[in-house]
């Protein structure tokens, strides 16, 4: 179910919801807050980060187009990490009564957020997988190729052309490496034949197979855990 359709299902659940806007920086919510509510992302990239005390951070995971998240929750003390918009960001933001009511319109939204969670968790798991056992390459690799899959299913790839709004930085605070690993990295995929980048954010995987080998990764598995699967 896409975006214009769940923003159909929202507006009927509640009539007056109206679209919010954050800029690249912005933080939607906070660690440590105390809140409650549910994300829609209509277009744009949300970091999910978690620090430490001496600022070091961790993006656990990214949301995109027609990404679900819980934000917090009644029934937990404090929100455990950070949403914080990487680019331009237009999202919905529904409250847990909308969820949990007795209409059709809830029952459907349920459904779509229980199979968001699944997709959510798949793509955690494949991302601690490398983050405690791969090499700088596998987890470049194995971003590269998530970014690819996730932005393929809602239209903005151009064969193996994209679009990643992320500075070196936050690409390694998302594979756990320093930004210089993740700068070497991507020169030798350059070097190789393998990945082409150009300006601040465009990225062009040349050599798709070496990338899936190197990232230790069956595409066709892969998009089948972390992509929803549309309804007939």
């Amino acid at each position: 179910m896409q975006v214009r359709d769940m923003r159909d299902v929202l507006t009927g659940l509640c009539s007056d919801l109206r679209e919010k806007r954050a800029k690249p920086g912005d933080t939607i919510a906070r660690e440590g807050d105390r809140v409650s509510f549910f994300l829609l992302i209509v277009e744009g990239w949300v970091a999910l980060t978690k620090s430490l005390d001496d600022g070091e951070t961790q993006i656990i995971d990214v949301l995109m187009d027609d990404d679900f998240a819980l934000v917090g929750s009644s029934r937990a003390t404090t929100l455990p990490y950070s949403a914080e918009a990487l680019n331009d960001v237009r999202y919905l933001k529904f409250t847990e009564e909308m969820v949990n009511g007795a209409q059709p319109e809830a029952a459907v939204l349920r459904s779509h957020l229980a199979a968001n969670i699944v997709v959510s968790q798949s793509r955690t798991a494949e991302l601690l997988l490398r983050l405690g056992h791969g090499t700088a390459e596998q987890r470049v690799c194995y971003a590269l190729l998530e970014f690819f899959l996730r932005m393929e299913a809602t239209g903005k790839t151009q064969e193996a052309i994209f679009s990643i709004p992320m500075t070196q930085t936050q690409i390694g605070q998302f594979t756990g490496l320093s930004n210089v690993h993740v700068c070497r990295t991507l020169r030798r995929f350059a070097r190789s034949g393998l990945v082409r980048a150009s300006g601040r954010t465009k990225v062009e995987i040349i050599n798709l197979d070496a990338i899936c080998r190197m990232a230790n990764v069956n595409l066709e598995l892969l998009r089948s855990e972390i992509i929803l699967k549309q309804p007939a």
